[in-house]
């Protein structure tokens, strides 16, 4: 079924049912036609996309002038837009923009685009989109029945179709029409010539097909020149109209706004699925990796804290209660030195006993100390080296020292020498 492609002509009917009949073609992938027929739509074969042609006599084509607005807006604003140009309730209709043309220039008036809108009753509609729905055809485009007639810029195609018929020019406009049995011109199709003559955009040519046993002759096309005061020719049907078809439910589809097809969305997410199942498998693999990597170092956060208790627990058998080992443990050490005499880290005596160890490291003459203080356990010592050659052996000796720093002294502290002057900073407890 990949490629196909289906063209399903609507019947002219009010209403319908399971048991209603319609003409329609296959196509193939190269738009070729396969096989044609009628009948039920449980009787049509399947196809990837779906064409259907709206019988022209339940569309109303209408021209007029549009707000230089942005496309969203203008179309919510359509139905209201040609309100003055309708007999019922806009709010009754469909319209969609098929066409547009360039008006001439009137008197003391500019040129001026006009568009062709074409309104459909959206009861009508709605049950047509019902009934295909319900076979399992939802149409991916919904065109006029007259999108395979061809007709060149100037002139007007006349059709015959049983006991009506329909004329169609260039840029989309179709005038519906009821053609008798006579030889006669239909009044509608004298109307719309005189209209247009009012409008100086009268066809070059009348150019009569037939899509029925009804067909013109030449007797009648002279009568409807001599008649009409235009030139009228019989004209053979277009022999390429499922391109003429195609095109249209591409520029002209009739499925907007709240009708437009939900379908291309499934059919993004059949073509995507692998890739969304295979993206779903990673991250549901990742998230179960991640899940395990996260119970193994739980346990093992847990195994450490229960041997720290443990441990804290050996070395302060008195401890009443045990919320963190780790800090616990360094303030009773604290405590113990205290309580023998010994200096804690935070001491000022083991502070500067610390920095003494590191000054006494530098080789050549001993650096002159200009400053050292020591509160709330930091200690602070300003110096000057002797050389600059101390620099490097002194910035070895400091970053060995847990909670040391090295860095260039204030000028304050010897104005007289500053790429000499240092501080270091030493933080009890690092």
């Amino acid at each position: 079924m990949s490629g196909l492609t289906l063209i399903l002509r609507i019947p002219d009917l009010p209403q319908f049912d399971p048991a209603t009949s319609c003409e329609w073609s296959l196509l193939d992938s190269a738009n070729a036609i396969l096989r044609s027929g009628a009948g039920p739509l449980a009787e049509v074969p399947r196809a990837e996309r779906v064409v259907a042609l709206a019988p022209v006599g339940h569309l109303l084509f209408i021209e007029t002038a549009l707000p230089p607005v942005a496309a969203s807006k203008r179309n919510a604003l359509l139905r209201y837009a040609i309100e003055d140009k309708l007999t019922i309730d806009p709010s009754t209709v469909h319209a969609v923009i098929v066409g547009r043309h360039d008006a001439p220039a009137a008197a003391g008036k500019a040129d001026s685009t006009l568009h062709v809108v074409a309104a459909i009753d959206r009861t009508w509609l709605i049950a047509v989109l019902q009934w295909l729905k319900q076979a399992g055809l939802p149409p991916d485009s919904l065109i006029s029945g007259a999108s395979n007639i061809a007709v060149a810029a100037g002139e007007w195609a006349v059709v015959f179709d049983a006991q009506r018929g329909f004329a169609k020019r260039a840029d989309g406009f179709v005038t519906n029409l009821d053609i008798g049995a006579g030889r006669e011109p239909p009044f509608g199709l004298s109307l719309a010539l005189k209209e247009a003559r009012e409008h100086q955009r009268a066809p070059t040519a009348l150019l009569l097909q037939s899509l029925s046993s009804k067909a013109p002759d030449e007797a009648m096309a002279a009568h409807w020149q001599s008649t009409l005061g235009v030139p009228v020719r019989i004209a053979a049907p277009s022999p390429d109209t499922v391109s003429l078809l195609l095109a249209a439910a591409k520029s002209a589809n009739l499925l907007t706004g709240e009708f437009a097809p939900r379908e291309a969305a499934g059919k993004w997410l059949a073509l995507l699925r692998p890739a969304l199942v295979a993206a779903t498998i990673l991250i549901a693999v990742h998230v179960v990796f991640t899940l395990i990597d996260n119970w193994r170092l739980d346990r093992e956060r847990v195994a450490l804290e229960q041997e720290m208790t443990q441990v804290f627990k050996t070395a302060f058998p008195k401890a009443q209660a045990i919320v963190d080992p780790p800090l616990q443990m360094q303030r009773n050490l604290q405590q113990l030195k205290r309580e023998r005499g010994m200096p804690a880290d935070s001491d000022a005596p083991m502070l500067i006993a610390r920095l003494t160890a590191i000054m006494q490291t530098l080789p050549g003459a001993p650096a002159a100390v200009t400053a050292l203080t020591v509160r709330d356990g930091v200690a602070t010592l300003d110096a000057v080296l002797s050389s600059a050659e101390q620099r490097t052996p002194l910035q070895r000796a400091v970053d060995r020292l847990p909670g040391a720093s090295l860095a260039a002294a204030d000028k304050t502290v010897d104005a007289k020498s500053p790429p000499l002057s240092i501080r270091i900073t030493l933080r009890a407890g690092a």
